[in-house]
């Protein structure tokens, strides 16, 4: 009897070591960790150096209400360039992309206090931004332009009319202060939570005179919600965009460019710039 007790715990014991010997890893299986860990193996990023607000996934945040850049479509799921870009970036660095819906007011706070990742939502690259966080390389070009009631353009024609109109801008955009400048002390400038707010408001006279916002942004909201506004004018300015991580994250910036190279010199940055806007996003010619 305690013959056959020895041999029975010998199994057992030797059943268990060929357990440990599979598991490869504690808190997780083996299969998981050797999917997950397969794209940044092959694109040389080794996703577990880098330091992301949770493990095994890339949390970027979006406004959400930036069409056709970032937007909900009728299920209600996030979609657009800026979501298409951000999980190509997440998957070449070997984690989950997780898009993050956050009013564009305070995106910026949002991650200066760790909620997220990273912000992919056309941000533009200024000196003031420069100094609360790190930027990626330009992934986006936005073209800043003026957008008038095409039945009544209140006789603007160039930025040079401006002076004492009451111009519409995104709230906590880079086009208020250009907007505040051109309108001189005798202007106004009104702020929406998005630019289809604003481009709506050219309807109602007496409202507004002009929307300033990007071109891509105010020609989709003009056809889809079939307003009665055009766009004026040359360009006012070009904005670089970029990807903003909280600062000293050199790792994950750093990343965010390779992958960011990566994807211009395979053509898939190109595919997707095409598939949302039938044109190159880094480059200003049409």
């Amino acid at each position: 009897m305690r013959k056959g007790l020895g041999v029975f715990f010998c199994l057992m014991l030797s059943f268990s070591l060929l357990l440990v010997g599979c598991g490869g890893n504690q808190g997780g299986s083996s299969t998981g960790e050797t999917q997950a860990n397969k794209p940044a193996e092959a694109n040389g990023v080794d996703a577990s150096k880098l330091k992301t607000v949770q493990e095994g996934k890339f949390l970027f945040a979006l406004s959400g209400m930036a069409k056709p850049y970032n937007y909900t479509d009728g299920d209600n799921k996030l979609i657009g360039f800026d979501v298409d870009v951000a999980m190509e970036i997440s998957k070449r660095l070997g984690l989950e992309g997780v898009a993050v819906q956050t009013p564009w007011g305070s995106i910026l706070q949002g991650l200066k206090a760790n909620k997220y990742d990273a912000i992919i939502g056309g941000m533009s690259i200024t000196e003031e931004r420069q100094k609360q966080v790190d930027f990626s390389e330009p992934y986006l070009l936005q073209q800043a332009v003026m957008f008038v009631n095409e039945k009544n353009s209140s006789g603007i024609k160039s930025k040079d009319d401006l002076k004492g109109k009451t111009v519409g801008v995104v709230t906590a955009s880079t086009y208020k202060d250009f907007a505040l400048e051109l309108v001189g002390p005798e202007g106004k400038v009104k702020e929406y939570e998005t630019d289809l707010f604003a481009l709506q408001e050219l309807k109602n006279e007496g409202r507004i005179d002009v929307v300033i916002t990007d071109l891509g942004v105010g020609m989709d909201a003009i056809q889809k919600g079939k307003l009665p506004a055009i766009a004026i004018g040359e360009p006012l300015f070009v904005d670089k965009c970029g990807i903003p991580v909280q600062k000293g994250n050199q790792a994950l910036l750093d990343s965010i460019n390779k992958a960011l190279n990566e994807m211009k010199s395979d053509g898939t940055y190109l595919e997707i710039s095409k598939k949302w806007f039938n044109k190159d996003m880094l480059s200003t010619s049409n």
